[in-house]
């Protein structure tokens, strides 16, 4: 992997998460058998740090702490596969108290922004999914080419990183007994600005998160 460079201004505040939970959980067939999409949330009920931080680790996370350095550099230990383990894929929390960058590395969050933005992950002014605003947190992959190779084929490759990434999600919202649905419709723009995101740093898919209503 070529080291990612960190090009948002993050600020001092840190949530450390609870230690995932490297066994157990729902059986494999159960969870494909039961993944579906759901876009009904409980208002009413927020998702623990607990939970949230094992959705993350089995979407992004480091599931192999001791790995060795990998053919192309860094330790090809995240939970995620990536083309040439780029690991170019970064995970955002939206919820009502700010946006939050997950770092894999120190199972933690970063706050990026402070206040409720989950609105630009509902969508634009043009077409907008209010459903979103019921989940308690939205997560967002950004795709970060800043040190990929230029062209068609490195996009393309980040894209269906992206894609994976979201499905681990997806999986993991399904063993969590936990709400969700990928989604496409957001306010690119807005996001863009909010972060900071260069033209080779781009939103993705995003998946809002809760209990079903």
């Amino acid at each position: 992997m070529l080291a990612m460079a960190a090009t948002l201004i993050m600020s001092a505040q840190e949530r450390k998460l609870p230690a995932p939970s490297f066994a157990g959980g729902m059986p494999m067939n159960e969870v494909v058998a039961s993944r579906h999409s759901i876009r009904e949330f409980d208002r009413s009920r927020e998702i623990s740090d607990s939970t949230l931080g094992q959705l993350l680790w089995m979407a992004v996370g480091v599931n192999r702490p001791d790995a060795a350095p990998g053919r192309f550099g860094a330790p090809a230990n995240r939970s995620n596969p990536t083309a040439r383990n780029w690991q170019e894929i970064r995970a955002f929390v939206f919820d009502k108290n700010g946006v939050w960058e997950y770092r894999p590395a120190s199972h933690s969050l970063e706050l990026v922004k402070e206040g409720d933005h989950r609105n630009l992950i509902a969508g634009t002014k043009e077409f907008s999914q209010e459903f979103v605003l019921d989940a308690p947190a939205s997560i967002l992959f950004v795709a970060d080419m800043t040190e990929l190779p230029e062209g068609e084929q490195a996009k393309a490759m980040a894209l269906v990183d992206a894609g994976i990434a979201c499905e681990n999600l997806n999986l993991a919202c399904a063993s969590e007994r936990i709400a969700t649905v990928p989604r496409a419709t957001m306010d690119v723009a807005s996001i863009s600005a909010l972060l900071g995101l260069t033209s080779r740093q781009f939103p993705v898919v995003n998946n809002p998160i809760g209990y079903a209503k």
